[in-house]
Order: structure tokens, then sequence, then C-alpha cells
């Protein structure tokens, strides 16, 4: 269980960073894809494959690798933005009810059955992103015109999870885990490195040390949910790491950032929660 504590904690810590970039006026873009860079250095150590072997660049899963690589930095910086322009709460509720989006795709694509507490679930996890993400007023500006940002976060993490899981049950084994995502992680930071080229923008030093730094909590985060589905089931260990994550983010939120909920916010993370549930005990 410690594995899953620290999946939590590293969560919870990676999130948080983005406050701290508001603060410190860091550009979040490019600490984003300094991020993804020490994520690939970190991910070679821990590789069976190394990322430029053969074995690797031959395989059936590098252009699954290559869409979630871009898809790591799209939705990374989606969540960035509803961390700072809502709350860091909207951000990860809508990040750990992206759980849905896999059941849907599960039930479309291979039929599997959907039951009465699925469904609602389903249901109550579309109202709760609803209430958590209810912030009219950020320093006297109206912000409910980015109610778009945890909706994309949702899809987004979503599809995320639904490649995931598609890869672990079609290529792991013969390869791990370490080796997928460390190949995703290096496609996202390439991508990074071309849009900003395309942009004609250069990185900073401020945003290469925090990115740095940002990738270490980030990289681990994953790497102890890895470790512990190694060893108790999915079924068990996602409501109990997602819960923990928007819990323990939240009380991050609320002690060192000051954030404030409002009732309707509180609602929302209570259904956030209870959706979780509803969807993973089913």
């Amino acid at each position: 269980m410690i594995f899953l504590l620290l999946s939590v904690v590293f969560s919870s810590v990676t999130v948080s960073f983005f406050k701290v970039f508001e603060m410190k006026k860091v550009d979040t873009f490019q600490a984003i894809i300094v991020n993804y860079f020490t994520c690939t250095i970190i991910g070679s150590f821990y590789a069976e494959n190394a990322l430029w072997t053969r074995a690797v660049w031959n395989s059936e899963w590098i252009y699954l690798a290559l869409v979630l690589g871009l898809l790591f930095i799209v939705i990374f910086y989606c969540i960035a933005l509803t961390a700072q322009k809502i709350s860091i709460s909207a951000s990860m509720v809508a990040a750990k009810l992206s759980v849905v989006v896999p059941v849907l795709m599960a039930w479309l694509l291979y039929n599997e059955p959907l039951n009465a507490l699925k469904i609602i679930g389903i249901m109550v996890s579309m109202i709760a992103v609803f209430f958590i993400s209810r912030k009219e007023q950020v320093d006297g500006k109206n912000i409910g015109r980015l109610w778009f940002l945890p909706v994309l976060v949702f899809l987004g993490s979503g599809s995320i999870d639904t490649l995931l899981n598609y890869t672990e049950e079609h290529f792991i084994p013969p390869f791990s885990a370490d080796d997928i995502v460390t190949a995703a992680f290096f496609f996202a930071f390439i991508s990074g490195i071309l849009l900003l080229f395309l942009m004609k923008l250069k990185l900073n030093s401020k945003a290469i040390l925090w990115g740095f730094l940002l990738g270490i909590p980030n990289y681990f985060s994953m790497y102890f949910l890895i470790k512990t589905l190694g060893v108790f089931p999915a079924s068990f260990i996602f409501p109990i790491n997602n819960i923990g994550i928007v819990a323990l983010s939240t009380l991050i939120a609320l002690l060192a950032f000051k954030e404030h909920l409002s009732k309707q916010n509180i609602f929302g993370l209570s259904l956030a929660i209870l959706a979780i549930l509803l969807i993973s005990f089913s």
C-alpha cells in the first residue's frame, strides 16, 4: 500500500506545481515540455528496453506511444490551465472522473455490459464536473467562459486512459509498461519542442529549472501507480487512487494556496467521490 500512497502524494504535488508556476510567473507550457524531458531520462533508467533500440522502434505499439505523447502534452497543459484559472480541485476532479470514458468506450467497442450502477455513476460524474467547476469570478473577472477547460481535461484524460488500457491488454507483456510510457514521454517532449520551433520561441532558464523539478513527481506518480497495479487488482486500486488524489489535492489547495470552495464546489466534490465509487465497484 506504500506504493499507492506515494502515487497519490506525487500526483497531488504535481498538480500543485501549476499554482506555484502562476505565482512565480513561470511559462507553464515551456515548463511542461522540459518536464517530459525529465520524465524520459528517469524512465530510461527503469525501462527494460532502451528507447533507442530497434526492438522499441520496430514495435507495433510505437504509433500508439506517439499518439499518447501528443495527448500527454496537450491534456497536461489543459490540466495546468484549469488549476490556474479555475481551481486545483476542478482540474483533478475532471481528470479523475475520466474513468467514465474508457467505460463507455468498452461498451461501444467491445460490447461490455453497462449495469444500472455504472449508468448512474456516469450521470453523477457529469453533474459533479459541472458543480466543481462553478467559480464565477477570480479577481473580479468572470471566468464562466472557461467551462470548456475541465471538459477537455475530462475527455482528454479519458482518451489517455482508454489508450493505456488498450496498450496494457495487447502489448504488456512482452514489453513492460515502463518501455511504453517512456516512449510516450519522449514523443511528448519532441512534440513540445516542435511547437516551440514553429512558434519561434526559445526555452527560458526559469522554465527549464521548474520543468525539471515538475518532471520528478510527474514521473513517479505514474511509476508508483504501475507498481501498485502489479500487486493489487485495478478495480481495487483505481477508486482509492482517484479519490485519494482528489481529496489530497483539494486539501493542499485549501491550506497552501488558500483556494475557496463554495457550497456548490463541495457538493461537486461529494458527487465526484460517489461517481468514482459507483463506476469502479459496480
